[in-house]
């Protein structure tokens, strides 16, 4: 499932997301007790007495409850689940068992989670649209939970280095700091040459592309990305054959940092504000990463820092915030910022007074200078990424 899906738009029904998840919610226990139900009948081996039968029901109230959460917010964190089909694939591995049963019982509750999404649109009269989304997100998503199922009964099956090194992949690119001495265990039984520093790259699209000892790759997942020695060369990262960024270098044990910048950059290269090239390259655009990263925090920084601008018609401010940006990047040179707008100097100079008269004192202050250039380079990139 794509994670910038959105379902369904605001404005169909006249609904929102959360309000669509809040129609489904109610009726949660009855579609896990349906689940569970079809699938024990479908599969008896998932009825046996004990943890068969606990492990199915937690699995099943897990996958809907969160499923609903993706309706109501797409960004909803997916890895409990994740992590929960892993070692149900791992346990079919363990068990000496194909994956049959288990890629049966995902069907019987997608037919029976699809049965229950028709019977609601029915009941609230949703449109053809929404149910095609809905229909859409279901069906990705059973095919998502069932990928992480093969992953785990892979890893299971592989016993070893290949589930290792993703095992320390994750580990490495994940929260928190590694410890060095866990790091080099970790790294030594899953064949890893620990370099002194790495880049992460995200990749847009899973890739078969095979690598060497040195590279920790997790190429399938929801989200591709790899972690490479730096330094890194595009003739290298070009090899996947889709768009990917490679996050700035850093020590092995803070790879996270590396990979939060890297699909930070892939995200605003799909968006636009960055360039649209095969290679994103994060130390190219670091302010841009910075400036972007906190959407929240800019618009604060941005209510805060040009309130005085308020007080203006729309387009006047636009007029006035593009004068102020020229005027600090400029140094207050009225010759260079009619040459930078293309306006006359004459132009510059009563926009400026306008801008004194608004902003008073606060233009000579170096800090509120400082404050102003940033939040209107980041209005800027947001304005550009808009388009």
């Amino acid at each position: 499932m794509n994670a910038r899906q959105r379902v369904p738009v605001a404005g169909e029904d006249g609904l929102r997301r959360a309000e669509l998840a809040a129609l489904m919610r109610p009726a949660l226990p009855a579609l896990v007790d349906g689940i569970v139900t079809e699938v024990w009948r479908a599969v008896p081996v998932y009825a046996r007495p004990g943890s068969y039968g606990r492990v199915t029901r937690h699995g099943v109230e897990c996958a809907v409850a969160l499923f609903v959460d993706l309706v109501q917010d797409p960004m909803a964190p997916r890895d409990e689940l994740y992590e929960t089909c892993r070692r149900l694939g791992a346990g079919e591995a363990h068990e000496g068992r194909t994956l049959d049963d288990l890629q049966a019982a995902y069907r019987v509750g997608t037919r029976v989670g699809w049965h229950w999404i028709m019977r609601l649109g029915r009941r609230h009269q949703l449109s053809s649209a929404t149910m095609a989304r809905l229909a859409e997100m279901l069906f990705g998503y059973a095919d998502e939970l069932a990928r992480m199922s093969i992953r785990g009964h892979r890893e299971a099956l592989d016993g070893t280095q290949a589930g290792l090194r993703r095992r320390l992949l994750r580990l490495v690119t994940g929260p928190g700091t590694v410890p060095d001495e866990l790091l080099t265990e970790l790294a030594a039984a899953a064949g890893w040459p620990v370099p002194p520093e790495v880049v992460a790259v995200a990749v847009e699209e899973p890739s078969d592309v095979s690598w060497g000892p040195d590279v920790l790759a997790d190429v399938d997942a929801q989200h591709p990305y790899l972690l490479l020695p730096a330094p890194v060369d595009a003739l290298c990262v070009s090899r996947l054959g889709t768009r990917v960024a490679v996050g700035p270098p850093t020590e092995p044990g803070a790879a996270a940092h590396s990979l939060r910048w890297a699909r930070a950059a892939l995200r605003l290269a799909a968006d636009g504000a960055l360039p649209d090239v095969p290679v994103t390259w994060c130390a190219e655009h670091l302010t841009t990463l910075w400036l972007l990263l906190d959407e929240h925090l800019t618009d604060q920084v941005a209510r805060r820092e040009l309130a005085p601008l308020t007080q203006f018609p729309d387009r006047t401010r636009r007029r006035l915030g593009e004068t102020l940006l020229s005027w600090l990047q400029n140094g207050g040179n009225s010759e260079k910022i009619a040459v930078d707008l293309s306006v006359h100097p004459q132009t510059v100079r009563y926009r400026v007074r306008q801008l004194k008269q608004a902003f008073g004192a606060r233009l000579e202050d170096p800090d509120a200078r400082f404050a102003m250039q940033t939040a209107l380079r980041a209005s800027g990139l947001r304005t550009a990424q808009s388009r």
